[in-house]
């Protein structure tokens, strides 16, 4: 009868531990937590998809050192929209979007109004659905710089921030 109550005891008092560890993929993992600590060890290559069939960004944060040549890769997830991403100067994400709806789907919804386009720092081509698209740019100089899709209204809800340090 000890033995057994001696091994509820201990069971009971292991279960909060179990239930409450982390696995490593819901914290991250430690080089990544570095680098983005550590602007020496971020990454040259991003990589970046949407989400199925939302209009949204599988990441909504990247991480780059400031002036280094930064390869983003875009991959469409989307088996029914086109998107594209679009990194803009902080605080025109939106003129961005808005003039991206007036250059229509021709255009790749990439505006080029000489007075919003110099707002648009780096951007892919809008990409179709299972499709894929590289861009290569001069990482910004340090600060936060929102990304959007540019096809018609998504730039309201498929958005995120390049953080260059």
């Amino acid at each position: 009868m000890k033995t057994l109550i001696l091994s509820a005891i201990l069971i009971i008092t292991f279960i909060p531990f179990t239930s409450c560890t982390k696995k490593s993929d819901d914290v991250g993992d430690t080089a990544g937590v570095a680098a983005a600590n550590n602007p020496a060890q971020l990454d040259t290559t991003q990589n970046i998809g949407s989400v199925g069939e939302t209009m949204s960004y599988d990441k909504t944060e990247l991480n780059v050192k400031s002036g280094a040549d930064i390869t983003l890769n875009f991959k469409n997830n989307s088996s029914t929209l086109q998107h594209n991403w679009v990194l803009t100067k902080p605080g025109t994400d939106n003129d961005v979007g808005l003039a991206g709806i007036k250059a229509g789907l021709k255009k790749g919804f990439i505006t080029d109004d000489p007075a919003i386009g110099p707002n648009i720092l780096a951007h892919t081509k809008l990409v179709e659905p299972g499709q894929a698209d590289s861009v290569t740019f001069k990482a910004p100089p340090p600060g936060d710089y929102p990304y959007i899709c540019t096809n018609a209204g998504h730039h309201t809800v498929m958005k995120g921030v390049l953080h260059s340090k």
